[in-house]
């Protein structure tokens, strides 16, 4: 190798360095590829919570980022022909040193074509760009039991899917003004996150933004689980924390709070939480409501509510849209949207907010005046008229380490 060759090649390897070292949380692997004549010989890379390990011939030690690359320096000045291939997720970047010199090529993972073969499915809506697309997914999509153990589509999980990709279509695009620093993601009330998993490989493998998750849910079953989902599938930028909303404390900086179906009051801490923690976007699939079920009157109505059936119709409504509205008055831009078919579930409906940093007078005038009417007072009202802990309400991000 020539001297301008090392020089190049150590170039190469600063940039690997700088990007390996900035997207740690990312890193899939690095494997090296040393000929000479028709013999090869392989080195790898890996990387625990702990530390690098470096195995080659056989032998495994842990060694440092920098000590790795020079390793590599190293073996190419005695092989014909050397190969560095460093993956994080979704792309991959290849270094190849030999007599013509020293290169670098960039690319995208792809799947293998068995596996783009395998995600076929004819139940699937053939006219439709999927946001999540099957098979560059299937890593993801078989942990979370949409694809078999084969990586083929289960016919019974088309429909759940569909559900997963019509969320991220409605959502993924309010991250798209978001430039600049790391996308901060909590998901209240998270259950087996699902919709954590899925938003994070879109956020970092499609859009290719920093982003870090936070699942906080109070079943602690459910929060092993996701852990140990998420080290499956080598998601090191997610964590999961065991915690109760109504005394949880938010990092400082969060980008958006998601929740799906958190059962009745649930879905209102989960928007406390969010409005507390200032969270620029939110994005809440609510499910059943009983709270307001035995509070709400009707001055000059009730007739209309005498049968079961209607009055838990109307509470349905009823605690969305002031859902939505509080939201309006502490300062959110609001739509709200089917984002399944009611066929699905009667629970199809994504409240989705936008943080304008200015309060609604006339959203509070409208929002007091009704529950006044009504005599209702909920949950989401009780925690957003709380007074704020003695201590800062807000951790810092070294706290959660």
């Amino acid at each position: 190798m020539q001297k301008g060759d090392q020089n190049k090649l150590k170039l190469l390897l600063t940039g690997v360095k700088a990007r390996a070292s900035r997207n740690r949380d990312y890193f899939v692997s690095m494997e090296f590829t040393f000929r000479s004549g028709g013999k090869k010989f392989k080195a790898a890379l890996s990387l625990s919570e702990e530390a690098y390990t470096l195995t080659f011939q056989g032998t495994a030690r842990q060694t440092g980022l920098e000590e790795a690359l020079e390793f590599f320096v190293q073996q190419a000045m005695l092989y014909e022909e050397s190969v560095l291939t460093y993956t994080e997720r979704g792309m991959s970047m290849t270094i190849t040193v030999d007599q013509k010199g020293v290169k670098m090529q960039q690319s995208e993972q792809k799947a293998p074509p068995e596996v783009q073969k395998a995600a076929v499915n004819p139940l699937l809506d053939s006219g439709r760009q999927y946001w999540i697309q099957a098979d560059k997914a299937a890593p993801l999509l078989r942990e979370i039991g949409i694809l078999t153990a084969e990586g083929k589509l289960k016919n019974d999980m088309i429909r759940k899917y569909n559900q997963i990709d019509h969320y991220v279509e409605l959502v993924a695009p309010m991250f798209e003004e978001e430039t600049d620093g790391e996308i901060v993601l909590l998901d209240c009330a998270c259950g087996k996150s699902y919709l954590s998993f899925v938003m994070n490989y879109y956020l970092r493998e499609v859009m290719r933004r920093r982003c870090r998750m936070i699942g906080i849910d109070i079943n602690p079953y459910v929060v092993e689980e996701s852990r140990a989902m998420a080290k499956r599938l080598g998601y090191h930028n997610m964590e999961f924390q065991c915690a109760d909303l109504r005394t949880y404390q938010p990092p400082k900086q969060v980008t958006a709070v998601i929740s799906l179906h958190a059962c009745d009051i649930a879905t209102d801490l989960a928007l406390a939480t969010a409005i507390r923690a200032r969270a620029r976007y939110i994005a809440c699939v609510p499910c059943c409501h009983k709270e307001l079920l035995d509070q709400f009157t009707l001055p000059g109505l009730s007739a209309l509510t005498r049968h079961g059936v209607f009055q838990a119709r109307f509470n349905d409504v009823l605690t969305d849209s002031l859902r939505a509205l509080k939201l309006e008055a502490e300062g959110y831009k609001v739509s709200v949207v089917e984002y399944i078919s009611p066929l699905d579930s009667p629970k199809n409906l994504l409240i989705r907010a936008v943080r304008t940093g200015h309060p609604n007078a006339k959203a509070r005038g409208e929002y007091e005046a009704v529950t006044q009417l009504l005599g209702t007072h909920s949950e989401l009202d009780r925690r957003c008229g709380a007074p704020l802990p003695d201590c800062d309400w807000y951790v810092t991000d070294a706290d959660l380490v």
